[in-house]
C-alpha cells in the first residue's frame, strides 16, 4: 500500500506535520518451499512468518531536533481521502515500534525517513487496521 500526502498523520498521539508519503510493505520473513522430482520449478510454499514494515517520509521546512527514538512504541493513525472529502476517506491504524530515523537534507529542504515495524495484538491477526473516516 502506498499514501501519498495522507491526513492527520500521528504517532503516540502526537502529530507528524508535511508527511509525503506512507508505504506499508507485507514481507515475508520465512519463506518454505518445496519442489518435485518432475523438473526443476517450486511446486508450493507459504509464508509462515511474515513482518509488516511501514516506511514514513516527511518533509522538513526548518531544522528539527524533535525525532522518535528506535524503540519507541505506539500506535501511528492517519486518514487517507481519495478526493480531498469525506466521501471514502479510512482511517488506518497499527500498532508500531520505531525500527530506523534517518535525515537527509534536499535542494528543497530536509526530509525525515523513519522505518516502523507493525505489532500484531496475538500473533494471528493482521497488524493493520482499515476503517472508515468519520
Amino acid at each position: 500500500m502506498l499514501v501519498l500526502n495522507p491526513e492527520k498523520v500521528t504517532f503516540n498521539g502526537q502529530a507528524w506535520e508535511r508527511v509525503e508519503s506512507i508505504a506499508i510493505d507485507r514481507l515475508a520473513h520465512r519463506l518454505v518451499q518445496e519442489w518435485s522430482d518432475a523438473g526443476p520449478q517450486m511446486v508450493w510454499t507459504d509464508a509462515p512468518e511474515q513482518r509488516v514494515r511501514i516506511a514514513l517520509v516527511q518533509r522538513l521546512d526548518s531544522g528539527s531536533i524533535e525525532s522518535p527514538l528506535p524503540g519507541a512504541l505506539g500506535p501511528l493513525r492517519f486518514e487517507v481521502a481519495r478526493s480531498g472529502t469525506d466521501a471514502g476517506r479510512v482511517i488506518i491504524e497499527a500498532q508500531v515500534v520505531v525500527g530506523d530515523v534517518r535525515h537527509e537534507v534536499t535542494r528543497r529542504g530536509g526530509l525525515r525517513s523513519i522505518v516502523l515495524w507493525a505489532l500484531s495484538a496475538d500473533g494471528v491477526s493482521d497488524p493493520i487496521s482499515v476503517g472508515g473516516g468519520g
